[in-house]
């Protein structure tokens, strides 16, 4: 899977978790609906470091916590 994907899912599972609606998360974070819908459409191919920071920390967890999850080990992503 790539980066993108890991990301993506990754944050839709924490949405699932902790019961937010994307409404609310955007509304919380001030993160764009836009951006937000890109990445659960799987259109953010290559995260940003900045964007990690920014759903982390609409999240209340670090950068560190949020990539602190299986998905994000190297034997699950493809780095081409």
């Amino acid at each position: 899977m790539t980066l993108g994907e890991a990301f993506t899912k990754r944050f839709m599972n924490l949405l699932c978790e902790r019961k937010i609606s994307l409404y609310k998360f955007a509304k919380d974070s001030c993160i764009p609906r836009s951006t937000l819908n890109n990445i659960l459409l799987g259109n953010t191919k290559s995260p940003t470091l900045a964007l990690v920071y920014q759903v982390a920390d609409g999240f209340n967890m670090s950068y560190l916590e949020f990539l602190d999850d299986p998905i994000f080990n190297s034997e699950n992503l493809d780095y081409m």
